[in-house]
């Protein structure tokens, strides 16, 4: 099969945009030649389907299908796995070509926080997916520079349709691969991500329906002991006429008032245990009626809730307390914080995140900061520095003879500091340090 002319690839381009433009990206799956796309579309039907990036190096192909012609070949790539861990449940919001550059186009999934695009080479000889997320850049083959398209290039003379580049496609390298990895023809349907959706809400019903079952077998096992008119007959009578079944919860070496107030604890114990299984009966009785629901209106609340989900991975909650602070602009301005004694400083490093910075004066008595950082960034030596003297500044006193003084700086992840136990001079221990030597 030939691979799409440029002609060809801007009708498929124009295509996809058509068909994929506010779709959410629900599943990656990378194979050894290409990576699939599955995305569900919220207006065209059918809702799941299945974008291919063939990454032939003599016949580079891109394809939407209704199923997931590359099932069974799974195999994990660099590129997949970006794709996953930013990518994931986001919405597709444009597709356009680069002008000049022939069969290039880029997709963009951003945020409006994070710039996510994924740009597709499909150029003969030097196929390539290059996807990036603000300044993170992971790619299938090594990027070589683009270059511009002479008239020649672009130029075609005759197009096939959109159908007919699919199925020729499909039908020269998917039926090859399942033969190849299950032995004879086409492989098993793929399942679209509102079937697993369907499934895991089937797995989950069934789990909870038998926990429930499990509740009423529990309350009529915490029934079989009556302990209330245990203590009320020993109250009563006490060992006299004790019923024989009885006998097997009475301790005869005690007195009848220790049985008493046993029996007694006892019915209390097995009164609060049937009330708490009420509670949670009633709680498995709402959550089953909600997973019987997989509606279709039921499945779209579920992938707005996983984007909003995504959106908000990373933000930030204000830390508690009145702590100084020093903000750096720049492209991604960070905020470094500073607590005004010991007990403030532990407690901004226990709010502090995993990836955050926790910056101290080498060999030298003071305070320490946090810089604020996001966790897919990179804070430059720049930004370091003016975190570093303006920790300085405001941790020693004696300002006048420190003009020009050069000192030793600590810079080390907030994830491997860890405050002493019960010191109250807020003193730490830290690891996978780097020093840096700043002018004051």
């Amino acid at each position: 099969m030939k691979s799409p002319s440029f002609s060809e690839f801007q009708t498929i381009i124009q295509y996809l945009h058509d068909e994929l433009i506010g779709s959410q990206l629900q599943e990656i799956i990378s194979t050894e030649d290409g990576v699939v796309l599955g995305f569900y579309r919220f207006v065209h039907e059918p809702k799941a389907v299945w974008l291919v990036f063939d990454m032939d190096t003599q016949f580079p192909f891109v394809g939407l299908f209704n199923q997931n012609p590359w099932l069974k070949i799974k195999k994990t790539k660099p590129v997949a796995l970006f794709l996953n861990s930013h990518f994931k449940n986001t919405h597709l919001k444009d597709i356009h070509f680069l002008e000049n550059f022939g069969r290039v186009a880029e997709f963009d999934f951003s945020l409006p926080d994070k710039k996510l695009v994924l740009q597709l080479r499909m150029i003969p000889k030097q196929p390539n997916i290059i996807v990036s997320a603000d300044d993170k850049t992971v790619s299938w083959e090594k990027p070589r520079d683009l270059v511009v398209a002479t008239p020649d290039e672009n130029f075609e003379s005759e197009n096939r349709s959109i159908p007919f580049l699919f199925k020729q496609w499909f039908d020269r390298r998917a039926k090859t691969k399942a033969k190849e990895s299950t032995g004879a023809g086409v492989g098993a349907q793929a399942y679209s991500p509102y079937d697993k959706w369907v499934q895991q809400r089937n797995k989950d019903l069934q789990k909870k329906e038998k926990a429930l079952q499990q509740i009423d077998e529990q309350k009529n096992e915490l029934r079989k002991v009556p302990w209330a008119e245990i203590g009320n007959h020993l109250k009563t009578h006490g060992f006299k006429d004790l019923p024989l079944e009885w006998t097997a919860f009475v301790d005869f070496s005690q007195k009848p008032s220790f049985n008493i107030e046993r029996s007694f604890e006892k019915a209390k114990q097995v009164a609060h245990k049937l009330q708490g299984a009420d509670v949670r009966k009633e709680q498995l009785l709402q959550e089953i009626a909600l997973a019987k629901d997989v509606s279709e209106e039921r499945f779209q609340r579920h992938l707005s809730e996983l984007a909003a989900k995504h959106a908000k991975q990373g933000q930030r909650k204000s830390p508690e307390g009145n702590f100084r602070k020093l903000t750096i602009d720049g492209e991604h301005p960070v905020n470094v914080l500073m607590g005004k004694n010991a007990v403030e400083n532990l407690k901004l490093l226990r709010q502090a995140k995993a990836w955050d910075l926790w910056v101290h004066l080498k060999d030298y008595p003071s305070a320490y900061a946090i810089l604020q950082k996001q966790k897919d960034k990179s804070i430059s030596d720049q930004v370091l520095v003016q975190a570093s003297q303006w920790l300085v500044k405001e941790s020693i006193k004696n300002k006048k003879n420190m003009d020009g003084v050069k000192l030793s700086v600590v810079i080390v992840e907030c994830r491997h500091v860890r405050p002493i136990k019960g010191d109250k001079l807020g003193r730490v221990t830290y690891h996978h340090p780097r020093e840096m030597l700043i002018t004051v």
